[in-house]
């Protein structure tokens, strides 16, 4: 079974070829290298005055071993 000529595959294959090679080389992508940024920890400013403000909050709410526990799970029948 032929679906379409020989002389008209390899004009579509000369062509696809052809527009393969004139295609202009892509140019390489610089990486940018990131900057690593260390946080001001003078105790002063308004930015470790609210670190500061967080890192205590933090700590009186996570550090209780006990916070999560709550109520222990019950294992009765609810309709008892």
């Amino acid at each position: 079974m032929e679906l379409t000529s020989p002389e008209v595959i390899a004009q579509l294959l000369s062509e696809h070829r052809a527009t393969r090679r004139s295609r202009p080389m892509a140019t390489p992508v610089k990486v940018v290298q990131r900057v690593v940024k260390r946080r001001c920890q003078c105790g002063v400013c308004l930015f470790c005055m609210e670190n500061a403000r967080w890192d205590r909050i933090f700590q009186e709410k996570f550090a209780d071993p006990d916070y999560y526990k709550g109520v222990p799970v019950r294992f009765s029948s609810p309709l008892r």
